[in-house]
């Protein structure tokens, strides 16, 4: 047998190439076929040894046309192989060649359509198997590159869909891959069926199959599935913990609406992972009032009882060890108690901190917890960093002042941070043009904050190399916890916290006092010297 073999030729070309012979003189046909896929040879007599191999393909309407025209006259020689690769069936070992009728090769085209899937045959395919591939395919075609939507022939009273569900292993022993012990055992398997347009799988299982194996199937498969996978998940906003910092401020009460913040995160293009809101730091209304006796001590407490909970939420054993989502976090409280969440949430832990805007109007979308949908993009210089004292060789101590919603005035500050006009520390102010509880409007200010913050803080710790810092915070909640954020955690000065006290005198500013003092290991109520480990 002379001539190069082709294989893996499509209707159409095995038409043309079947004329192309008969047109230079080679009418005569040999048909070398098993029970899916034929070899054709042309001569030009029907001598034994003048055969011409054309190729291996797919016998479909226009070939079919072709070959019954030569039957007609009586120049189709037919022979059935048991080979599972027809292009290296040898001819003599194949059989006797029969004189092929017009019926014969229909019979044939309609068994092998049987067996390939092809004719819309779905038998062992469960309509549960059926969706379950096409659902994981989403709906389109698995083959390498292909993609084609299928949605279409599955709509309710579509026929003729069932051809585009593609055996690896074929279901019968005698088709494309078919093997006697696993063909019956996977007809029906998710895993070896494949979604398929026709003409892919025409491809697979008539046109060439010697070049798709099972296992090169599979990793087609394998990778499809796992793409579209990958592809869908990326419609689902990231699942993040929500977790309230929230309590009551000097006898104002704080409700909280799950509902409301929940809408506040879709804008953010966040959800919840599944499970409620976790709290920290929630104080009663008895405990609101930071001027009474009690209230520093009863919150210290709290924190105490609070801080297992969220470190445990913070490192997975609250869920069994698993990784915890990124959080999402609310926070209204004291300055102090959102500094010291921030730094026991840390900068390296995926956090969203959402900001209270307490002048939004309730009732659309996301409430007072949702970004004004207006605020301009914030310039990069929008917070500057002032030095009002430089720090002189050996000193230990310098503040940090933070005038964000207000600029209070440095004779406000105690006695031993600003007297007689002059600041007694190296003094380090981070503002803005002009402070107001409006300053952070834009999610982009809480990353241009913790620049400045950072900024300051290389300054304080790095070039002036002092070991403690007191830091007086006018700010918005979402800078507070951003402050907190960027003390990190066995690398930080000691932080001597201040907050404003009520006055007793109407119209009167009250004072600034310390409230707690958090170093690299523990937390420290100042007012008792009671600490609490934080390492």
């Amino acid at each position: 047998m002379s001539g190069p073999l082709v294989e893996g030729l499509t209707d159409d070309e095995l038409a043309a190439a079947l004329r192309a012979r008969a047109a230079a003189g080679e009418p005569h046909v040999l048909v070398i076929a098993n029970r899916f896929s034929a070899r054709m040879l042309t001569a030009a007599t029907a001598s034994p040894v003048a055969w011409s191999d054309l190729g291996v393909g797919d016998i479909g309407r226009d070939s079919l046309k072709a070959l019954e025209a030569a039957t007609k006259q009586k120049q189709i020689q037919w022979i059935e192989t048991s080979e599972s690769a027809v292009g290296e069936a040898d001819r003599a070992a194949s059989g006797p060649a029969i004189r092929a009728v017009p019926g014969q090769i229909r019979a044939w085209c309609k068994e092998r359509d049987k067996i390939t899937g092809t004719s819309g045959r779905h038998g062992e395919v469960t309509a549960a198997t059926r969706f379950e591939v096409a659902s994981l395919a989403g709906w389109r075609c698995q083959f390498d590159g292909c993609g084609e939507d299928l949605r279409h022939h599955f709509l309710p009273g579509a026929t003729g869909n069932y051809s585009y569900f593609a055996h690896i292993v074929a279901s019968s022993a005698d088709g494309p891959r078919g093997d006697k012990v696993k063909s019956p055992l996977l007809a029906n398997a998710p895993s070896n069926i494949m979604l398929m347009c026709d003409k892919c799988h025409r491809l697979i299982d008539r046109v060439a199959p010697k070049r798709y194996s099972a296992d090169y199937l599979n990793e087609m498969r394998q990778r499809n599935v796992h793409e579209v996978s990958r592809l869908l998940n990326t419609l689902r906003y990231p699942a993040v913990q929500m977790l309230v910092i929230g309590g009551n401020i000097e006898g104002q009460s704080f409700a909280f609406d799950e509902r409301i913040a929940e809408e506040a995160m879709w804008l953010r293009q966040l959800r919840t992972g599944g499970v409620r809101a976790e709290w920290f730091a929630r104080n009663g209304p008895h405990l609101g009032a930071s001027n009474s006796d009690g209230y520093w001590l009863s919150l210290f407490q709290l924190l105490k009882n609070d801080r297992p909970r969220l470190a445990s939420l913070l490192d997975g054993t609250v869920r069994g060890g698993a990784p915890r989502p990124p959080l999402a976090v609310f926070p209204v409280h004291g300055t102090s108690v959102l500094v010291l969440s921030g730094r026991l949430i840390g900068d390296s832990s995926s956090a969203h901190i959402f900001q209270f805007h307490r002048d939004q109007v309730s009732g659309k979308r996301g409430g007072q917890w949702a970004w004004p949908e207006v605020e301009p993009l914030p310039p990069h210089d929008k917070f500057k960093i002032l030095i009002h004292r430089h720090a002189s060789g050996g000193e230990s101590e310098a503040c940090l002042r933070i005038n964000l919603t207000a600029a209070v005035p440095a004779s406000d500050l105690p006695a031993h941070l600003f007297s007689d006009g002059q600041h007694e520390l190296p003094t380090i102010e981070i503002t803005v043009d002009s402070p107001s509880h409006r300053v952070m409007g834009h999610p982009a200010d809480l990353d241009l904050f913790g620049r400045a913050v950072d900024q300051a803080l290389q300054k304080l710790q790095d070039e002036w190399r002092v070991s403690k810092v007191h830091l007086v915070l006018i700010a918005p909640v979402s800078a507070c916890c951003r402050m907190g954020q960027k003390m990190q955690a066995r690398h930080h000065a000691d932080f001597v916290l201040y907050e404003r006290r009520p006055s007793t005198t109407p119209g009167a500013r009250g004072a600034f006092a310390k409230t707690i003092e958090i170093s690299p290991t523990e937390v420290t109520l100042l007012s008792t010297g009671e600490s609490l480990s934080i390492s």
